[in-house]
């Protein structure tokens, strides 16, 4: 199925719309073409015989016809204008849900603005198509056909001379298809290049201007913008060519007919009134043909945003429910790694992991940079599958149950915390709205979060800015912290949760993670590897391998990775005091 039958395809749930709107376009286009046979009457029936009996009633016709176009146009407006705002909320919603279901690796592989140009600027040029294009091109076909009918119906020979233009109007019109579709097609790729250009700009302003690099910036995002511009000029280009050679044809066709229609109306072929009415319809014949250009480049434009939607639309999950899923019970919070092999972009990130969490066990995971502790975490949660192996939680395959079921019983601080904008209640309830206020409360007072918050004057309703930017980075740790216990998961993954705060942050998130841990499975990814000492277990990963497992006075006596990387901390951090 093509772009264009695919398109048209989205608008089958707005049947009834669609229906009052072709029958409001089909009653218009009937008026519309009632006036040139009033004025053919009025010259041969009333100015011509100088009978002035039928000019009072041929008047009043006319005045009620266009009186009763003008309301069918308002209704019909009124209708197409409600279609497309409800067509166009509607796929926006659905295009948002579908890029709430899609994997991570999917976001890894685009950019925040480009994905955000096909929700939002992709969308509004389907408005045009929806409002304008469709109906405009049942219009203009209608009105097109009954002028044609109505023009051979009143001289056949003439209607034959006004159709040698439409060959040539065609031709013209195939060129202008197969040349301007794939530069509009780049046009909405170049946008979504200057989308993403501003969304990095925008998120890394305090770095840009740190580090004076805004006239860098500024290159970056004109030369995006100059390649937009080009794209544009070039369609502009082959428009203001295609639209006049269009006019020039029917131009062309209307003086034929003055030509042979005089030369039929001299010989008395044709009546006065005749050669009046046809030459009035002629417009209804050829203005469709001439506002085809306009619609086709609606129509080109709409393709080109519409392709970049249905790639979207049409892109699946590669993590998704598998079809025996079945919900996960209340956790235990066993966890077992068998044999996994993880590779992300044909990388080996983990290789022949075996590793077993008993119920309640706090197990910190260490290693440098790269060496696969988070990829780890990321498929506990199954953001990720492995290409070999398998993990189980209390004996279950995760891939047999569903992705709701076990995401909820997890829950998760990330080392780059996000807060979303909104005030600091909205962030605590993220993952569980229906929470009471004694359990929200509870859940900072847990994190060690309600008296800085409490001290704030509009306490929890105080706004958080965009990605929490009005709080330190301690207090959105603590408030990521308490947003994790609320949900009382049977699991946590803390993913360097003290790691970018401050000693007096990491005092307080420490003591919270004491409280919250107790009872529960800890899987704890950490830098600073004091904050560990006294995890159950600890595993050493290298290389995607695991080194080593054991416990703090274990590892450090075998002088193995854990050893190495703690003792070579501990010189660092008395270098700095020193």
């Amino acid at each position: 199925m093509n772009t264009f039958k695919r398109l048209l395809s989205l608008i089958k749930p707005y049947a009834w719309w669609v229906a009052a709107n072709i029958a409001l376009s089909v009653a218009t286009t009937a008026l519309g073409l009632l006036p040139p046979l009033y004025q053919k009457r009025l010259v041969d029936d009333v100015v011509v015989p100088k009978n002035a009996q039928l000019l009072l009633g041929l008047v009043l016709g006319l005045v009620v016809i266009y009186a009763a176009n003008q309301v069918l146009q308002v209704a019909s407006n009124l209708v197409r204008h409600i279609l497309g705002a409800r067509f166009i909320r509607d796929l926006r919603i659905r295009l948002y849900e579908h890029l709430q279901s899609l994997s991570l690796d999917y976001f890894n592989r685009r950019q925040t603005g480009e994905i955000m140009t096909r929700i939002t600027g992709d969308v509004e040029v389907l408005e045009g198509f929806v409002t304008h294009a469709v109906p405009f091109l049942l219009i203009d076909t209608l009105r097109g056909l009954g002028a044609a009918i109505i023009l051979g119906s009143m001289d056949w020979r003439l209607m034959l001379i006004a159709c040698i233009p439409v060959p040539f109007i065609a031709v013209a019109l195939r060129y202008f298809n197969q040349h301007i579709r794939p530069i509009y097609r780049q046009a909405r790729d170049r946008m979504g290049d200057i989308n993403a250009e501003l969304a990095d700009s925008i998120s890394g302003i305090r770095v840009i201007q740190a580090f004076v690099q805004e006239i860098r910036e500024a290159g970056h995002f004109t030369r995006q913008s100059e390649a937009y511009y080009r794209m544009n000029i070039k369609a502009i280009q082959y428009f203001s060519i295609f639209l006049p050679a269009v006019g020039f044809l029917s131009s062309v066709g209307m003086a034929l007919i003055l030509y042979f229609g005089a030369n039929r109306a001299i010989g008395g072929a044709l009546t006065l009134g005749g050669l009046l009415a046809f030459v009035a319809y002629l417009p209804n014949f050829y203005q469709p043909l001439n506002r085809l250009t306009e619609v086709d480049n609606t129509v080109q434009h709409a393709l080109a945003a519409g392709s970049r939607i249905l790639e979207l639309l049409d892109t699946q999950p590669t993590i998704q429910n598998e079809p025996e899923a079945q919900p996960l019970p209340r956790l235990k919070g066993a966890v077992r790694f068998e044999g996994v092999t993880f590779a992300y972009e044909d990388e080996t990130v983990l290789h022949d992991v075996n590793l077993e969490i008993a119920p309640g066990e706090v197990v910190a995971l260490v290693g440098r940079s790269g060496a696969g502790k988070t990829s780890l975490a990321n498929l506990l949660l199954r953001f990720w599958d492995p290409q070999q192996g398998r993990i189980t939680i209390d004996g279950q395959d995760i891939r047999g149950v569903t992705l709701q079921s076990l995401r909820s019983q997890i829950g998760l601080v990330l080392q780059d915390t996000f807060l979303f904008n909104g005030t600091i209640r909205d962030n605590l309830l993220y993952g569980r709205p229906d929470a009471t206020e004694d359990e929200m409360l509870a859940a900072a007072k847990a994190a060690f979060a309600h008296d800085f918050i409490s001290a704030l004057p509009l306490g929890y309703g105080t706004e958080v800015g965009e990605r929490g930017v009005k709080l330190s980075g301690g207090e959105k740790q603590r408030i990521a912290l308490a947003r994790a216990i609320l949900v009382d998961p049977r699991i946590l993954i803390l993913d360097e949760a003290t790691s970018s705060v401050d000693a007096e942050a990491e005092y307080l998130i420490q003591q919270a993670l004491d409280n919250v841990m107790r009872g529960r499975t800890a899987l704890v990814i950490a830098h600073r590897l004091s904050t560990i000492r006294n995890a159950d277990k600890i595993v050493a990963v290298e290389r995607g391998k695991i080194a080593e497992v054991g416990q703090h006075e274990e590892l450090m006596q075998r002088g193995g990775l854990y050893s190495q990387l703690y003792r070579r901390q501990a010189e660092l951090l008395r270098a700095d005091d020193q």
